[in-house]
């Protein structure tokens, strides 16, 4: 027993070799990034249930638009956010349309909007209080 805890004690002030920080120190650093990782983690989890399935009318690409971001806009919230980039102005309304997992439309919002030459901004979509956001599964957007 006693030359069991001899040579823990010689591992330890072997591994402690040449690192001036202290046993506490090196514990609190690797405690401090697996926090970190586990936060950084979460995070990233709840951006990607966050993220919305996009469906694209082919007159975005036409009038010079791009939406590179669709988001959620919290938990249970019924509103969308979405990033468009414009390379040309555009004045116009766009309709988004929610659509359940058959494809049937189950809400609707409509946004009137004016982009300039390189410009690019979110989009705020505000569906009616009926509609069931846990029954969305895509996001039909177009001009109006």
């Amino acid at each position: 027993m006693k030359k069991t805890w001899v040579m823990a004690a010689m591992i330890l002030a072997l591994a402690a070799c040449g690192d001036d920080r202290s046993l506490s120190q090196k514990a609190g650093s690797v405690i401090s990034g697996s926090a970190s990782d586990f936060v950084a983690g979460l995070g990233e989890g709840v951006d990607k249930k966050m993220t919305l399935d996009l469906v694209l009318d082919p007159a975005f690409q036409a009038k010079g638009l791009t939406v590179t971001l669709g988001k959620s806009r919290g938990v249970g919230s019924k509103d969308a956010s979405v990033y468009i980039v414009s390379e040309k102005p555009f004045k116009g309304s766009i309709m988004a349309r929610a659509l359940d997992e058959s494809g049937t439309e189950i809400g609707r919002a409509r946004v009137e909007v004016e982009f300039a030459e390189d410009d690019a901004k979110y989009v705020n979509f505000t569906f009616n209080e009926e509609m069931d956001s846990q029954l969305v599964r895509s996001y039909a957007l177009s001009l109006r």
